[in-house]
């Protein structure tokens, strides 16, 4: 049971791995512990005021930003996935894995790095006194900065549920703007991504165009041609992480943040097919310490354990279909930066 949980919840991750743009903050702290406190999912947000106390604020992390259209069944299970690039603390994977057993589906619902999230006066003003520096950063309002500004107001420090105030910020963002509520996280660390990979064999997927790109700045290169192939851990991480190289003709293309999801979303569903089988429950033991050297999770006691291992194997039995969420949006410049920008209520 404690296999089926591991690999439902963790090893939907692999595409969460680290990604280009580069960012000016450090990696997440992975050292505070977990609060085990049972979710709530009307809990009341909560930011600093003026004396640096903390005040209870409903619906007040943004200006009353909803998506026009419900994503999740309130009854479903939604986990967060999460990968930072390689060189800072920036977010550009995020991802929900959302389980439906009224509907037998599991959605995946990426978010595009660029959405904009349009913060309350709280959080500007929380952010003012905590480091101004911030509100003249490019793309503040991104929201793969979200966990970035959660740290910086040490948002629900010592209460949050996922003990960790980049995560807690992040999930109570989601809540907000898409009512979606997050019942756990996890977080691939930085090289986890190849050695999980690499453990399971490899993984066959098929690569669109010629992937050829090399940053000797993030130690990257990748090469990997047009065709069916199977990928291991290096090239399996430039495959996810490849958004802009060259062609065959030598032109430079930039293909897109869009472009990645939906070949993240490819390589998810063939790690799936290939390796989320019962066959591998004999190996659990193994295949349970590989996969915790790897990840941050809030997956934590036997509990938590038992509720999903229960569904994950209702999922793999019922061969619940994967069906990839698509976002309604547009693209706007806002003071001089690019966003994407929600189709709202």
């Amino acid at each position: 049971m404690a296999f089926f949980s591991t690999i439902f919840v963790v090893l939907f991750s692999m595409m969460a791995s680290q990604n280009f743009s580069s960012g000016t903050h450090k990696e997440p702290e992975e050292t505070p512990p977990i609060v085990t406190k049972t979710p709530d999912p009307y809990e009341e947000n909560v930011v600093p005021n003026d004396e640096g106390d903390i005040i209870a604020e409903e619906s007040k992390l943004t200006n009353n930003q909803k998506y026009f259209e419900a994503l999740t069944n309130p009854n479903s299970t939604s986990i967060l996935l999460l990968g930072t690039d390689p060189t800072g603390f920036n977010f550009d994977t995020i991802t929900i894995l959302n389980v439906d057993k009224s509907t037998q589906k599991v959605k995946l619902i990426s978010l595009p790095r660029d959405i904009y999230i349009d913060y309350s006066d709280e959080v500007i003003e929380a952010l003012r006194k905590s480091n101004p520096s911030y509100l003249k950063e490019k793309g503040m309002h991104r929201i793969n900065a979200v966990p970035s500004i959660g740290n910086t107001i040490k948002y629900n420090e010592g209460k949050g549920r996922f003990g960790r105030p980049y995560v807690d910020f992040l999930a109570d963002i989601i809540y907000e703007v898409f009512d979606i509520y997050i019942n756990d996280f996890v977080y691939v660390k930085v090289k986890g991504f190849r050695n999980i990979v690499d453990y399971f064999g490899g993984v066959t997927v098929y690569v669109p165009n010629l992937m050829n790109y090399n940053d000797p700045y993030q130690d990257l290169e990748i090469y990997i041609e047009k065709g069916t192939h199977t990928l291991y851990g290096k090239d399996a991480e430039g495959y996810v992480r490849f958004r802009q190289g060259f062609d065959e003709e030598g032109n430079f293309i930039n293909y897109g943040d869009i472009y990645r999801k939906n070949n993240q979303n490819r390589f998810i569903k063939a790690f799936i097919s290939q390796h989320v089988t019962l066959k591998n429950l004999g190996r659990l033991k193994e295949i349970s310490n590989v996969i915790s050297s790897n990840i941050v999770t809030s997956v934590k006691g036997w509990n938590a354990i038992v509720d999903y291992a229960a569904l994950a194997e209702e999922a793999l039995v019922n061969k619940y279909p994967i069906e990839n969420v698509k976002l309604s949006f547009k693209d706007k410049m806002i003071d001089g930066s690019s966003y994407v920008v929600l189709k709202e209520k």
